[in-house]
C-alpha cells in the first residue's frame, strides 16, 4: 500500500542522528521533549507549533528554506508540516516521535481555520521515519494511539447505521479500518502498532469517516469545552460513551455490523485487555466534567451521518449513561 502511494517507510533505533533532516525546514511541537531532542541531535533552527492551524502553516511558509519540509514530533507538528509542504509543493518527511494517533501517514490534516477545526486535504509524506526507541518509552502516548485505533469499531458501526439510511461507502476502506482495529488487539510490539496506525491512516484516504465517527464527536466536544487530554485518550472516552448509547438504545436501532446490545461490554473487554480502559475513563471522573455537556454532541458534526443523527443527544439521560459507564 505504501509503495502504491510512493511512501518510503523506515524504522530507526537509538543513536540515529536523522541525517535526512539536515537540509530541510523542520516543524516540531512547542514542548521541551521534542525541542531538546532536536537540540541534542545538533539541530539549532526549527519552527515550533503550539496550536495546529492554517494560519500557523501560512506563517511558517514565509520562512521556509531548503528542499523539503520535515514534521518532527506529535500530531500538531505533523499536520502543520503536511499543510506547508502541500502549499509550497515541497517533499515531505514525517518523523512521529510517539504512536499517539492514527493520522501519521494520512494525507489529511486536522487544522483550525478562523477558530474552527477542519479536516483539510494535504499530501502524503515521501518518507515516514519511525523511531522505535522513542515509541518504546512513550507511555500514555502509546495508550492514546491504541484508543484511537479501537475507535474504528465505533466508526464502522456508524457507517453501518448510515448505510441503513441509504449512504454508500467503500468496501476497501471499511476493510482497512477493520483490519487496523483487529491488528491492534493482537499487538505485541511497536512495529505491529505502527502497521495498525498506517493501515488506519490509509483507510482515511478519501475521508476520515472510516476511522472517525460519533466517538470522535465526543472527543471534539470535550476539546471544545477545554478538557486538556490527549486526542486519542478522548477518542477512547468517546468510544465508551458511543458504545454505551448503542447498547442502551439497541432495541430502537436496526441490525448493524456489530451487535449493538453487547457492543459496550465487548469493547470494554477489549480495552481492558489492552490496558487502556482506566485511561479512557479518566476524563469522565475529571472534577470539571458534567454529563449534561453531552447534550450538544449532536451539534458538532451534523453533516456526517452517524449515531447522533438517529439518537437525539438533547434527549438522552446523560447522567444515567455516564453512571452506567462508570459503574465498575
Amino acid at each position: 500500500m505504501l509503495e502504491d502511494r510512493d511512501i518510503r517507510l523506515e524504522y530507526v533505533n537509538r543513536n540515529y542522528n536523522f541525517p535526512e533532516l539536515r537540509d530541510g525546514t523542520i516543524i516540531t511541537n512547542e514542548d521541551h521533549f521534542t525541542k531538546n531532542l532536536l537540540l541534542n541531535l545538533g539541530f539549532e533552527k526549527f519552527h515550533t507549533v503550539e496550536d495546529a492551524s492554517v494560519e500557523k502553516a501560512c506563517e511558517i511558509s514565509k520562512y521556509v528554506k531548503g528542499d523539503g519540509i520535515i514534521g518532527f514530533g506529535g500530531g500538531k507538528a505533523l499536520d502543520v508540516a503536511k499543510k506547508v509542504s502541500c502549499d509550497l509543493m515541497k517533499d515531505l518527511i514525517l518523523v512521529p516521535t510517539a504512536p499517539s494517533h492514527d493520522g501519521l501517514t494520512s494525507r489529511n490534516s486536522s487544522l483550525y481555520h478562523k477558530g474552527k477545526k477542519k479536516t483539510i486535504r494535504t499530501k502524503y509524506a515521501k518518507r515516514l521515519i519511525i523511531p522505535l526507541h522513542l515509541w518504546k518509552t512513550s507511555g500514555n502516548l502509546k495508550k492514546a494511539g491504541i484508543c484511537d485505533l479501537i475507535a474504528n469499531f465505533i466508526a464502522l458501526q456508524d457507517i453501518s447505521l448510515a448505510e441503513r439510511n441509504g449512504k454508500r461507502f467503500s468496501e476497501l476502506y471499511k476493510k482497512l479500518s477493520h483490519d487496523a482495529a483487529n491488528k491492534i488487539l493482537k499487538l505485541n510490539d511497536e512495529k505491529t502498532l505502527s502497521e495498525a496506525l498506517i493501515i488506519s491512516s490509509i483507510a482515511m484516504e478519501e475521508g476520515s469517516q472510516y476511522c472517525s465517527g460519533s466517538e470522535h464527536e465526543v472527543e471534539k466536544l470535550f476539546e471544545k469545552n477545554g478538557f486538556l487530554y490527549l486526542h486519542g485518550q478522548l477518542a477512547g472516552t468517546g468510544v465508551l460513551i458511543s458504545a454505551k448509547v448503542y447498547s442502551a438504545y439497541s432495541k430502537k436501532l436496526p441490525k448493524l455490523r456489530f451487535d449493538s446490545e453487547t457492543l459496550f461490554e465487548k469493547i470494554k473487554k477489549k480495552m481492558k485487555e489492552k490496558k487502556v480502559y482506566e485511561f479512557a475513563l479518566q476524563p469522565l471522573v475529571d472534577k470539571n466534567f458534567r454529563p449534561e455537556i453531552l447534550k450538544k454532541v449532536g451539534e458538532i458534526r451534523p453533516e456526517r451521518f452517524n449515531l447522533w443523527n438517529v439518537i437525539d443527544s438533547r434527549k438522552v439521560d446523560w447522567k444515567k449513561i455516564i453512571d452506567d459507564v462508570l459503574k465498575d
